[in-house]
Parts: structure tokens; C-alpha cells; sequence
């Protein structure tokens, strides 16, 4: 991890830990009030939200890999040139080296070179977590728009349960006992706040003229949970053993994304996301960014956010710091939920938030190395 690196003197650590824990408070609480601050026939498509989310990630993953695709190509005809030319052009040759001559010609290398990393022979790895990250989005809007925000964050928590659990099966990775201890720690947490909201919340309520389902939402952040969980690990296997820029692989999951999230917004019947927005209406009717106001563009702009707050956490970042950001994340989402939503507290809630809390602090502790089980 580049310990040195840093934004404005301070360490990119601390930047991309303070800015994850902002992002995934402040997405969990956008997006709970632009579900339910105006009545289900008048809310945005959450498909089309998706769509445009990874449509917008995708363009500046592009842009990224594109730049430092030409950067790569400078910098090699810049070795290339040094070895040939020995001491002519001291200077032009040190320019070509440090990437600054961006002529025509190495724009168009950077292009063959990007094209040919993209769309590499193992590029259709990608298709299996992008289309389970697509499902995961939608979900997360049905989710939203059924639980109310510390319900929702808590029980979203349980991707670390749903990810250890895949890692084993598929990573053969065995677990030290006090991660057990922590991931049953963390299930009992949320079983104790759901088995609160739902005996507060009954199996529906009502917010603003907008029904909430307490079932329909804790199915859905299960289902969320399960394919977050699916996705993450075997985004892993893909980039265990390669070598694939990072921002290569989001621009492979954006462009593997686009089917699922397209049929999304065209066909809900078919991919079962017709009831995250409204029921489904012929496309001449409904264009697909109807009623798109600033609160739903306000949604995807953090969800872009965070996808790309992801990418400078797994590069500066490591698993505590990723803990710390997700507990403090649960106590935001907890004070936004009392004061903006007036969210009723119980002392079963404190005692189950406390447990998630916890438990993520624990799992997150360092153990020594995984251990692989034998094949």
C-alpha cells in the first residue's frame, strides 16, 4: 500500500476512509428520502438510475484507463527512444519519457493498447459480477424504499457475513475463530433490530403517501446482501493471479453491466424490477428518466461517488480502515434516521446497532494470513 501518497498533505488513506464512510451514510439517507418523499406514481425509475450510474462510472473508468493507457505508451517509447538515440536530444528525450509529448501517434497506440486490454480473451469473466452487481443495485432501491435508513444500513451489513461465507466456498479460505465469532455476532445484531422494526413497524406503514413494506424490504436487502456477496468474491477470483489494471476491470463490468441494466428499464416484467418505481408502462408513455429531479440525480452521482471511492480504498486502503468506515457509517445512518426521518429508538435497536458495530470492528481485526484448505 502507497503509504506515501496524499491529497492536499493529507494521507489518501484517511482521505478515502473519510470519504467512504460520508458516501455510504449519505447514499443510504438520499436514497431512502427520494423514495419516499413523493408518492410511488410519481417517483423516478430506480432501473433507469442504474442504468445511468453505470453508464457515468463506465465513462470515467474509460476515461482513466484511456489516460493512463497513452501515459504507458509515452513512457515506453520514451525507453525505446533513450536506448537508440544515447545522448541526442537530452531534453526532447526526457519529455518522451515522462509522458508529456502526446502526439497523435501515441493517442492511437493508447487506443489499440486499451482496446486490446478491455476486450482481452478473459474479458468475459466480468459478465457473471457485473450482472450480479446490477441485480444488487436494484435491489438496494426496493430496499430503500421498504426500510426505513438504520433498519436498511444495519441490515446491509450482513454482506460481510454473505462474502466470508463465499470466500470459503469458493476461495477455500478458512476463517480464524474470532471471525466466526464476529459473523455470528453480527447475525444475531440483525436479527435483534429486525425482529424490532418489525414488531414497531408492523408489515406495512405509510410515509409521506408512500407504502412501505417491512417484508418486501428485508427480502430484498437479503437478496442484496446474498448477490454483494457473490459479486465481491468472485471479482476476486478474476483478479487473483492477473495483472489487468484496476480501472480496466471497472470499464469490463460497466460494459458487461449495460445488457442487465438495460433490460431493467425496458423489460421490469421480465427482470422482476417492475415494483422498485412503479408498475411497468409502454415506453412511448414513459421516458425512461421520467420525474428525474435532484434528489434522484443526487442518487446516482453518489453511487458514481462510490464506485470510485471502491477503486483508491482497495489501492490505499486495507480492511480495518474498511471496518472503521462501515461502523461509522451505521452510527450517521443511525443520527440521520433520529433526526431527519424521527426514526422512534428502542432499546433493542441500541442493543442490536451495538452488535453490528462490534462485530464488524472484530471481523476486521487482523489474524495473520488466510489460510487456503487443501484441494
Amino acid at each position: 500500500m502507497p503509504s506515501s501518497a496524499s491529497f492536499l498533505g493529507v494521507p489518501l488513506s484517511l482521505v478515502s476512509l473519510v470519504t467512504l464512510t460520508v458516501q455510504n451514510s449519505a447514499l443510504t439517507i438520499v436514497l431512502h428520502y427520494s423514495r419516499i418523499s413523493v408518492p410511488k406514481d410519481k417517483s423516478y425509475s430506480a432501473a433507469s438510475a442504474v442504468l445511468l450510474n453505470e453508464l457515468l462510472k463506465g465513462a470515467i473508468s474509460l476515461s482513466i484507463a484511456f489516460r493512463n493507457a497513452v501515459a504507458g505508451t509515452a513512457n515506453a517509447a520514451g525507453r525505446s527512444y533513450a536506448k537508440l538515440e544515447g545522448g541526442e536530444d537530452d531534453h526532447y528525450r526526457k519529455g518522451v519519457a515522462s509522458g508529456s509529448a502526446w502526439d497523435m501517434e501515441r493517442v492511437q497506440a493508447g487506443g489499440r493498447k486499451l482496446l486490446s486490454e478491455v476486450f482481452s480473451r478473459d474479458c468475459w469473466k466480468l459478465s457473471i459480477p457485473a450482472c450480479l452487481y446490477v441485480i444488487q443495485n436494484n435491489l438496494q432501491f426496493v430496499a430503500a424504499s421498504n426500510l426505513d435508513v438504520p433498519t436498511f444500513q444495519v441490515t446491509y451489513n450482513l454482506k460481510i457475513l454473505t462474502t466470508a461465507l463465499f470466500s470459503v466456498i469458493l476461495l477455500r479460505r478458512r476463517l480464524s475463530p474470532k471471525k466466526w465469532f464476529a459473523l455470528l455476532f453480527l447475525a444475531a445484531g440483525v436479527g435483534v433490530v429486525q425482529l424490532q422494526s418489525s414488531a414497531a413497524a408492523g408489515s406495512s406503514s405509510n410515509h409521506g403517501g408512500h407504502e412501505m413494506n417491512q417484508a418486501k424490504g428485508l427480502l430484498a436487502v437479503m437478496c442484496a446482501c446474498m448477490t454483494s456477496g457473490l459479486a465481491g468474491v468472485y471479482f476476486e477470483m478474476v483478479l487473483k493471479g492477473s495483472k489487468a489494471d484496476l480501472w480496466i476491470r471497472n470499464v469490463q463490468l460497466s460494459f458487461f453491466s449495460l445488457l442487465p441494466a438495460v433490460m431493467a428499464v425496458f423489460a421490469p416484467e421480465v427482470t422482476l424490477f417492475g415494483g422498485a418505481a412503479k408498475p411497468p408502462a409502454p415506453i412511448q408513455s414513459q421516458p425512461i428518466f421520467a420525474n428525474f429531479g435532484w434528489w434522484a440525480w443526487a442518487v446516482v452521482s453518489i453511487q458514481v461517488i462510490g464506485g470510485l471511492v471502491t477503486a483508491l480504498v482497495i489501492r490505499y486502503s486495507d480492511n480495518i480502515m474498511k471496518g472503521f468506515a462501515t461502523s461509522l457509517a451505521i452510527v450517521l445512518s443511525f443520527c440521520a434516521g433520529i433526526i431527519l426521518f424521527d426514526f422512534q429508538v428502542t432499546l433493542s435497536f441500541l442493543v442490536g446497532t451495538a452488535m453490528v458495530v462490534t462485530s464488524t470492528y472484530l471481523y476486521n481485526q487482523p489474524d495473520g494470513k488466510y489460510r487456503v484448505l487443501p484441494q
